[in-house]
């Protein structure tokens, strides 16, 4: 299992760009990216999650602005993956976003952990 602790994540609409027929991330985005990269690495030094896990998101925003709680979620997985925390975004069976309250600063306390067989979602029996 591992715990983070990230800067507020970007919204979903605001990570890519795009121009003179290239697509490539926001400034914003690499921004975030770089100081989210630096706590990844701050608080995990493991081996790569691999087979199904579960993420836990609980985000905090910094001031009364409204924003949507699944808009989020995109950066901080696509990060996971990029950091080599889960080898990739298909291993998330469950993923639970919480809206937490606001916070000086804002952020997103993130939480990963392997999921077993009895613990795996499934279609419920007819």
């Amino acid at each position: 299992m591992i715990q983070l602790l990230l800067p507020f994540p970007p919204s979903v609409n605001r990570l890519w760009r795009s121009g003179r027929g290239h697509v490539y991330p926001s400034k914003r985005y690499q921004a975030w990216r770089d100081r989210a990269a630096e706590a990844v690495r701050d608080a995990w030094s493991g081996s790569t999650m691999l087979g199904t896990v579960s993420v836990e998101i609980r985000l905090y925003g910094d001031s009364r602005r409204r924003w949507d709680i699944d808009n989020r979620a995109k950066a901080v997985l696509d990060l996971l993956e990029r950091m080599e925390v889960i080898g990739d975004d298909t291993q998330v069976h469950r993923l639970v976003l919480h809206r937490g309250p606001m916070r000086k600063g804002g952020g997103a306390w993130v939480i990963v952990q392997p999921m077993d067989a009895e613990t795996a979602p499934e279609w419920p029996d007819e």
